[in-house]
């Protein structure tokens, strides 16, 4: 097969700046920065397209709608192409006889779509990792050293971990039992990595960018990006190895060990997924193919992973609009519960412009500085869901500039490094969560991020919402604030789960919870309770008894009379009328004129608890539905409670 032929000014992925470590055990001298930027351009050439056809098709029947095309667009190149695969969602990847202009790549593509049997046509281009430029001397004296060594020694260097409070994040989830895919240049053997990588395949399909002397094969180890004058595309300059996948997966889930650096999901493992080869480069067919894999869905003539991942990381970038092929990959895993985060790119420019990240069903990251501003080089804009470190990042590399030699720690900056700070947080929530979908994972992502002038930046503490005293109760859920205001304040403690507790929000509380709730909101007074039980249904032994006789005592609920018996019926849901009528009779039956009309559509002024009910509108405790309803009738839940108590507290 034919060396590549793609310019020099192809794709900037997400970026890193290789500064080695300065001494120690597996120091390096750090390497010159390079002189300028590799930015992504607007046009890019291609050898490859993608045909998705409507219906199956012969052989015959596929060349003669390829050189149809190819005459009318006037694309000479593509008169004659070898079929090299089909992609997991059964489009065709083609090689031309030789590349093409990037006009005459969309021009093919729109000749092969007016064709009734072609779904759909796209160039597959290239993508891959660039280097940002080095650092300027301050920044270089204070990196210091920071070679593999014992207990972690690594950590201290490692800045974006208290920033995020990933350690205190530990004590609640560790990535136990998850699984992080990572798409990307694979991963060189490295003692953090090693007990963690749980599976792995090489999807890079030409040989001649692989590296390893192949196409695609079993083996997803990297054996370096490193290439020879022309070899990725014509007047390529030679390069050295970056070990990019080994550093991103290394900030995703590199083990808490006697050794080098710690992830921030510690205790998850990892898929690899090879995608890019020398010169950080790849194929967006082998990228969705390997993102694809990653969720589980076949791909044909790879086998299965023995368990799919449940978050997936791709630390690159691409200018232009998201393939088809890529957005059909990322909605098959996100579909499937698997959040994909991906890096923002490395242009500053706005992120719409870059792919994946301006695709749909991913979580689009940007990277800040230690002093939480914006990365000068980041991509920025509304297609940016949140900011993470991706400045200075140490984590896990090696020593090879060709292929491996010895594992070592090593610093990189980039839109690359700030993803998989996500990726381990989004595996931490989903150990803590496992049954929340992506949507769900990353609104509360989001949610839980701390604002800056640039949007909102990732905090994995209060992502993993520790801050709630109930494991059933996420940070960011409506009447979240309620719910933990009603444990500080011990009015609700719930119930004990394993060692946890939950608070079960949407229960509908019952007629002695509530006598519960409001003898605790009344600051749990002094009271004696009488030796005979005040209503017949409640034994003087049995939960609560206490707090109902209170009530009946203070004349908040003297229960219903059936005979000659007066019963409270504790184990009964209470309803919204009776509740208004508890919370206007605790507040002391103040005066009020109910209005002549009433607030809610649904309560007339002649019904039972009107006067309460109205008044709970008159003070604000509650205003009902937006369609104007009150539902008197309907069980109050747990969480719409404790909205109400606290709301009748601020008021009495």
């Amino acid at each position: 097969m034919k060396k590549h032929r793609i310019p020099p000014f192809a794709i900037v992925g997400a970026a890193l700046l290789v500064a080695l470590p300065t001494n120690g055990a597996f120091a390096e001298e750090a390497p010159a920065p390079p002189d300028a930027v590799q930015t992504a351009p607007e046009n890019l050439p291609t050898d490859r397209m993608i045909v998705k056809y409507a219906a199956p098709l012969g052989d015959a029947q596929k060349q003669e709608i390829l050189g149809t095309a190819a005459e009318q667009a006037d694309v000479p190149e593509a008169e004659d192409t070898t079929e090299l695969k089909t992609t997991a969602d059964g489009a065709d990847v083609v090689e031309l006889t030789d590349v093409v202009s990037p006009d005459d790549a969309a021009d093919l593509a729109q000749e092969l779509e007016q064709d009734p049997a072609v779904a759909y046509a796209e160039p597959d281009q290239l993508v891959f990792t660039a280097q940002i430029p080095g650092m300027d001397d301050q920044a270089q004296e204070q990196l210091g050293s920071a070679a593999a060594a014992a207990y972690d020694a690594d950590a201290p260097y490692m800045w974006a971990l208290n920033s995020l409070g990933a350690p205190r994040a530990w004590d609640t989830a560790t990535g136990r039992g998850m699984t992080i895919g990572v798409v990307d240049t694979g991963f060189a053997n490295h003692p953090d990595l090693d007990l963690n990588v749980i599976g792995g395949w090489d999807f890079v399909s030409s040989p001649s960018l692989s590296n390893d002397g192949n196409g695609r094969d079993s083996d997803a180890r990297d054996p370096g990006t490193h290439s020879v004058y022309g070899q990725c595309w014509a007047g390529s300059p030679a390069s050295k190895s970056i070990w990019h996948g080994t550093h991103v997966a290394g900030t995703a889930a590199a083990r808490r060990d006697a050794y080098g650096v710690v992830g921030i999901a510690p205790d998850a493992t990892l898929l690899n997924a090879r995608a890019l080869g020398a010169c950080g480069t790849g194929y967006v067919s082998d990228m969705a193919d390997s993102v694809t894999w990653l969720a589980g869905a076949p791909v044909a003539g790879v086998p299965a992973a023995r368990k799919r991942a449940d978050v997936i990381n791709m630390s690159l970038s691409m200018y232009g609009s998201c393939p088809v092929t890529l957005q059909n990959a990322i909605n098959t895993a996100w579909n499937r519960g698997i959040p994909v985060a991906v890096a923002a790119g490395n242009n500053g420019q706005p992120a719409i412009n870059y792919a994946p990240g301006n695709c749909y069903n991913v979580v689009t990251v940007g990277a800040v500085t230690s002093d939480r501003t914006r990365a000068s080089y980041s991509n920025h804009g509304a297609a940016v869901d949140i900011y993470a470190p991706g400045h200075h990042i140490l984590s896990a590399g090696n020593t090879g500039t060709k292929g491996p030699v010895a594992p070592n720690s090593r610093y990189d900056y980039g839109t690359s490094m700030a993803s998989p700070h996500v990726a381990g947080t989004l595996a931490l929530m989903k150990q803590k969560n496992p049954s929340f979908s992506s949507n769900q994972l990353k609104d509360l992502l989001l949610t839980s991020g701390d604002p800056f002038a640039s949007g909102k930046t990732l905090n994995t503490h209060d992502a993993l919402y520790i801050t709630s005293a109930f494991k059933d109760v996420y940070w960011g859920r409506t009447f979240y604030n309620e719910i933990a205001w009603m444990h500080s304040s011990g009015i609700s403690k719930g119930w004990a789960s394993g060692n946890t507790r939950v608070y079960k929000p949407v229960q509908s509380i019952t007629r002695d919870q509530m006598a519960a709730f409001l003898y605790r909101m009344a600051g749990s007074p002094d009271f004696t309770p009488p030796r005979v039980s005040p209503f017949a249904d409640v034994a003087t032994g049995q939960g609560f008894y206490k707090e109902m006789a209170w009530m009946h005592a203070r004349g908040i609920s003297t229960g219903w009379v059936d005979g000659r018996t007066r019963l409270y019926k504790p184990g009964q849901a209470i309803s919204r009328d009776q509740m208004a009528a508890f919370l206007y009779r605790m507040a002391g039956k103040p005066a009020y004129g109910a209005p002549s009309t009433s607030p809610f559509a649904d309560v007339s002024t002649r019904q039972g608890f009107y006067k309460e009910m109205a008044w709970m509108h008159g003070t604000g405790i509650s205003k009902g539905w937006d369609d104007g309803t009150y539902r008197p009738g309907a069980a109050v839940s747990r969480d719409v409670m404790a909205a109400f108590l606290q709301r009748f507290d601020q008021k009495f």
